[in-house]
């Protein structure tokens, strides 16, 4: 599949937040399923990468951040495109006082203190101030999730007029 070039698709936004996303966390420490201590979070687009034999799971995954584009819309002409991202965390913590949750909290304050404080990303991408963050609900120790929903304002092409000659 060919890449898109023009620097102004919902897709291009996608690899430059992702980018971003690595640059911002990536003096967190955490501990890698296998106990090691590491600097930053593995970063993906959309989803995890699948598994594709038996001997391999999604904790070889952690940490992470998955930056996620949910849905996207431009209400008129003069409108740029309106775009929800997600970046959903997840991080594995073996500590028994469950702190792991701080973890991802210091995650996503990171992320929106980043986007409130510098909005424009890439020169191009805009940050709307209207940002969101969520802890999960349930208890799934040794691995805690959240996340932060982020609205961006990307340009887009203009109506073309119509050439009659």
């Amino acid at each position: 599949m060919n890449e898109p070039t023009s620097g102004m698709t919902a897709l291009d936004f996608q690899g430059e937040l992702k980018k971003a996303v690595a640059k911002i966390l990536k003096d967190v420490q955490t501990k890698t399923t296998a106990g090691v201590m590491v600097s930053g979070v593995n970063v993906y687009e959309q989803q995890l990468p699948i598994i594709v034999s038996d001997d391999e799971d999604e904790s070889q995954f952690f940490p992470y951040a998955i930056v996620r584009l949910s849905d996207g819309q431009t209400p008129n002409d003069d409108t740029p495109w309106i775009v929800n991202a997600n970046i959903l965390i997840g991080v594995h913590d073996d500590d028994r006082s469950g702190a792991g949750y701080k973890h991802v909290m210091v995650m996503c304050q990171r992320i929106i203190d980043e986007f409130a404080a510098e909005p424009l990303l890439s020169r191009m991408y805009r940050a709307d101030q209207n940002m969101e963050w969520a802890l999960q609900d349930d208890d799934t120790y040794p691995f805690y999730f959240g996340g932060v929903r982020l609205k961006f304002f990307i340009p887009k092409i203009g109506r073309r007029e119509p050439d009659y000659v």
